[in-house]
């Protein structure tokens, strides 16, 4: 059996290894199957004809049950192969656990990870020069390069994921899925903390991450328990007033990141953890900071001060004082002391106020979370996609309104792999210097929200990055421009000639 013409079910179907990464097992069948060189269509075509890969997506994400994972904790199938070489050793598959972008070191034999092979067609720049391609490398080459982490690391490893790749190995799913969900939220929190040490030293380039942060742990003698009240024990262990800061918007942002997709993280109780490290009777903050209000140590029963609300809602201090100033809150307690004025809000009027907030977003968030640019974002308005909320001089959208749009453009566009250079992004700078005036912009979107225009997806590209049309809706674009150019400009001449009915 030979060529990749081979339709139908595959004859041969090998079984699926413990913890095998649901792409590297497609190929395998396939290889299996007689096709010696796959070809990502022949990985679509195999996907659904296969109890275990039929519910699976070409993103290549791992799938334990129905576990949903934040979209930065997973690495994308076209990113580099990690591996442990005492593992791979033992048995030839990739896991899925070495696709979870924090899981840097194999806690079974105490490896870090390696990432220098390669699946060709589906890893990106598997020809460079160190690669390894699965199907070729040797029990030698797997074992070139091989570090142990040291130990302070190593415990700071063993401590999140020991008990999560242990439950993986025995094929225990229900308790590893129970621990995941609390140790990617350690360790988004220690990852917060780490950027106010990027500074200090404690981040070097070229130091790995999971290095970093077990020193940063082990410096400021933070417990990484992956439970619920080991998330506890770390939000009350912190004491220096930058990381508490950091960790406040790292929760206000996984708050509005669950809100807009859920995943396994919504399991945890993140808005009273968020309460929790706010209301631990500390002094917010200790030093003083430019163009806030901060209250004296005697808060009436019930409220809190300005700088909290706005910490616990998720706004900035102007958009909080402009909601104050037109009567938002109607029962606030204002107090001078000499020519310092303080401010304090109800507890319950500020929680309804960050539930309010959270289904709202600003355009810089739209602008980021997207990855358009402003031309891009007007678009979206202009075609009413985006439902626009004007509070005095502040824009915000509904946070609902992004998940329509990429609701919409999953359903009316097709997946592809290999860049066309006959395609051109939908939403990109790029679209603008190819003479596409704004109102020929808005007519592409309509027609593609219409379904009248067909695009395509990139899996691996971010935002509406993602999306491209043809090169010949281009072409009818600047012909139909063109038409409309020289009517304009037979109109226009026409009225300075002489008619001869006249």
């Amino acid at each position: 059996m030979s060529g990749n013409n081979i339709s139908g079910l595959p004859l041969c179907r090998p079984n699926m290894l413990t913890d095998e990464w649901i792409e590297t097992y497609l190929y395998r069948v396939i290889r299996a199957n007689g096709i010696r060189q796959p070809l990502l269509t022949d990985l679509e075509r195999f996907r659904p004809t296969l109890p275990a890969t039929v519910s699976s997506k070409p993103d290549g994400y791992p799938i334990w049950d129905d576990c949903a994972l934040p979209r930065w904790s997973v690495i994308t199938r076209r990113k580099k192969i990690r591996y442990c070489p005492a593992c791979l050793t033992e048995s030839r598959h990739i896991r899925s656990r070495w696709r979870l972008n924090f899981f840097e070191v194999c806690t079974i034999h105490h490896i870090r990870l390696k990432d220098d092979l390669a699946e060709p067609v589906m890893t990106r720049g598997y020809k460079e020069v160190g690669r390894y391609l699965v199907t070729d490398v040797t029990d030698e080459q797997l074992w070139v390069g091989s570090v142990c982490p040291m130990p302070s690391e190593r415990r700071h490893v063993e401590q999140l994921w020991a008990g999560f790749e242990r439950s993986i190995v025995d094929n225990d799913i229900p308790a590893a899925l129970e621990k995941l969900p609390c140790i990617l939220f350690l360790e988004t929190l220690f990852d917060a903390i780490a950027t106010t040490a990027a500074d200090s030293g404690y981040l070097p380039i070229g130091v790995p991450r999971s290095t970093s942060l077990a020193k940063i742990a082990e410096q400021f003698q933070y417990q990484a328990t992956p439970s619920i009240d080991g998330i506890r024990k770390l939000l009350d262990q912190i004491a220096v007033i930058e990381h508490r800061h950091v960790v406040l918007a790292r929760l206000r942002r996984v708050l509005g990141d669950e809100a807009n997709r859920p995943t396994c993280l919504s399991n945890l109780p993140i808005a009273d953890l968020r309460m929790r490290l706010l209301n631990d009777g500390r002094q917010w903050p200790d030093t003083p900071t430019r163009g806030l209000v901060h209250p004296p140590h005697a808060v009436p029963k019930g409220y809190v001060s300005f700088e909290k609300a706005a910490l616990l809602i998720g706004c900035t201090a102007g958009f909080l004082q402009y909601l104050i100033n037109n009567d938002a809150y109607p029962d606030a307690i204002f107090v001078q002391r000499g020519q310092t004025h303080y401010t304090f809000l109800p507890l319950q009027e500020v929680e309804a106020c960050r539930r309010w907030y959270a289904s709202l977003v600003t355009r810089e968030h739209v602008m980021s979370a997207f990855h358009i640019d402003k031309i891009g974002c007007f678009a979206l308005m202009s075609v009413g996609l985006l439902d626009q909320v004007q509070i005095g001089p502040f824009t915000f959208f509904q946070r609902s309104s992004l998940t329509n749009i990429c609701r919409r453009l999953e359903d009316v566009s097709r997946p592809f792999d290999a860049m066309d250079a006959h395609l051109y992004p939908l939403f990109c700078s790029s679209i603008t210097g190819t003479h596409i005036l704004y109102t020929d912009l808005i007519g592409i979107l309509m027609k593609v929200f219409d379904g009248k225009l067909p695009i395509f997806r990139h899996l691996t590209n971010p935002g509406l990055s993602a999306y491209f049309f043809e090169q010949h809706a281009l072409n009818r674009v600047h012909q139909l421009r063109k038409l409309e150019q020289a009517r304009r400009r037979y109109q226009t001449e026409a009225r300075y000639q002489l008619s001869l009915l006249t």
